[in-house]
């Protein structure tokens, strides 16, 4: 009776230190911003539980800001129970090009016996390359196309006209040598170059990895 009681303690104790989460699908390497991506996992785990999946923005591995996440609960308990979660990703997700420094995006999965008492996770060192949405492209494309500089020729400032769309965008301006004689994030329509000698500029306006050149005189 007593080797019978050992062995299933065995048994039982096996099945709770096997407790594990895993991704099933193929890897997530790319993911187009306004998109919805599905994502299969499959977990053990002795009693009902927890499952955290998100998108996160990592500087290099420490947690910066979320992207998308899901969750379920009850997980409930089994051997290898298959699932998974539908992840949306914003319309104002920073695109992967645009990240500075360690910035970078990946995924997890963590099995949890409750909301905070973790039991196993996944957690891909693959970067997921965000990209710009195909309509956000067009879009982008179009309000550039629309961009206007007044007055041209100018004196103590320079006026843009059509920037309601293009956020996240950044302008600079350079002389005939090329030179880069100012910068700055697009917060404003109104962008001072008083401080300009008088001369031939070029203003710059990205956003994205779309671009527009316009040429005004100071």
């Amino acid at each position: 009776m007593k080797t019978k009681l050992l062995f299933i303690a065995l048994l039982v104790s096996t099945f709770i230190n096997a407790q594990s989460i895993e991704f099933t699908s193929s890897e997530l390497t790319t993911a187009e911003i306004g998109s919805t991506i599905k994502v299969d996992y499959k977990y053990t785990i002795a009693a009902d539980g927890y499952i955290y999946c998100a998108i996160e923005l990592l500087d290099d591995w420490t947690w910066n800001a979320n992207v998308a996440n899901a969750e379920l609960e009850p997980a409930v308990a089994g051997t290898e129970v298959t699932g998974s979660f539908n992840l949306t990703i914003p319309e104002n997700t920073t695109p992967t090009v645009d990240l500075t420094g360690n910035l970078n995006y990946k995924i997890k999965i963590e099995l949890k016996q409750n909301r905070n008492d973790w039991l196993a996770g996944a957690y891909p060192a693959t970067q997921i390359n965000m990209t710009a949405s195909t309509a956000s492209v067009g879009k982008i494309d179009n309000s550039l196309k629309n961009v206007k500089v007044f007055p041209n020729p100018a004196d103590g400032f320079i006026q843009l006209k059509g920037i309601n769309d293009l956020y996240n965008s950044n302008i600079k301006i350079t002389n005939v040598l090329g030179k880069e004689v100012f910068k700055s994030n697009l917060t404003d329509s109104k962008v001072n170059i008083s401080n300009l000698k008088s001369g031939i500029y070029i203003l710059t306006i990205q956003s994205e990895n779309k671009l527009k050149n316009i040429k005004f005189i100071k």
